[in-house]
């Protein structure tokens, strides 16, 4: 009987899911450190000059792609133009029917609250590799018109090494959201916008998301409707809930199976019902948001002071 940890494909071996998780789920405040890093680079995107599509309501022919899973359906818009090759291979992988009956393998969450995403496309419910695994890799494509907000969709299946670039590959990242409000509005200040940064932290304020994985992504999609099947998925339970984050070996696998049921490519104009639907920004249940409470708990909480 073959080895299954050593069939994993790059990014599910344990020092990618290390790497993918801690880049997901790092201390909600280093995300702010993350936006940062992102403009002091050698050659730092420009984002006063992006297009931020994804707030943007596609065309009625722009390319969606539906998933139907066992957990609700929801569909994303996919950009192209953004990232050409990654979407190309995508769309052939759709077309061949390759993601009807896989499985959603991983849920990136935490014991404080934090849902950051889940992968799916997976041949197997733990993620490892089988034959009828698709391995093909592409390279990564940055485009600074997309953020990894809420609702994003995007691929990395091998981290860059000093010899080796990141690559793409069949696994799909869906982002979620573990932006602190509080945190993240204190970092805005009046002033210059160099290169755009406090207009990208704001969409973040708006939207969501996951700062961490700004240019480390390929990012190709958009999810623009069945929140409500999405937000399941992301907060469902995994087989090592209670175990402590830094357990060794914690499985971030669901404990119920989620099977994208069937995956099939279609035109915004078809699929749209009513507005284009926005990311809303969701706090983990684990920050305290005076500037985020509901109107009943602002009352509540009067009621307690008086």
């Amino acid at each position: 009987m073959p080895d299954r940890l050593n069939s994993q494909r790059p990014m599910l071996k344990p020092s990618f899911l290390n790497f993918f998780k801690f880049s997901l789920i790092a201390v909600v405040v280093i995300a702010i450190v993350f936006i940062g890093m992102a403009f002091m680079q050698n050659d730092p995107i420009d984002y006063s000059k992006s297009d931020f599509i994804q707030l943007e309501e596609p065309e009625n022919d722009a390319d969606v792609v539906v998933f139907e899973t066992t957990a609700g359906t929801f569909k994303a818009v996919l950009y192209e133009k953004e990232a050409p090759e990654y979407v190309k291979y995508f769309k052939k992988l759709v077309k061949d029917k390759y993601f009807d009956g896989t499985y959603i393998c991983t849920i990136v969450k935490n014991q404080e609250g934090l849902e950051a995403g889940f992968l799916g496309g997976s041949k197997t419910a733990d993620g490892t590799t089988v034959e009828e695994s698709d391995t093909e890799l592409t390279d990564i494509e940055i485009s600074p018109n997309l953020l990894p907000i809420k609702g994003a969709l995007g691929s990395l299946c091998s981290e860059a090494g000093m010899f080796t670039s990141a690559k793409a590959g069949s696994i799909v990242t869906f982002i979620n959201d573990v932006v602190n409000s509080k945190e993240l509005k204190d970092s805005v200040k009046d002033g210059e916008d160099v290169n755009g940064r406090d207009k990208v932290t704001n969409i973040f304020l708006e939207s969501g998301g996951v700062p961490n994985l700004m240019q480390q992504y390929t990012l190709f999609g958009q999810v623009f409707d069945g929140w409500d099947a999405y937000d399941k998925i992301c907060s469902a339970q995994i087989i090592d809930e209670k175990k402590a984050d830094d357990a060794e070996n914690k499985s971030y696998q669901p404990m119920d199976d989620i099977v994208i049921k069937k995956a099939y490519l279609s035109t915004y104009g078809e699929e749209k019902s009513g507005e284009y639907s926005l990311p809303e920004k969701t706090e983990p249940s684990n920050v305290d948001n005076k500037d985020t409470l509901t109107s009943t708990e602002s009352e509540t909480e009067a009621s307690n002071e008086s």
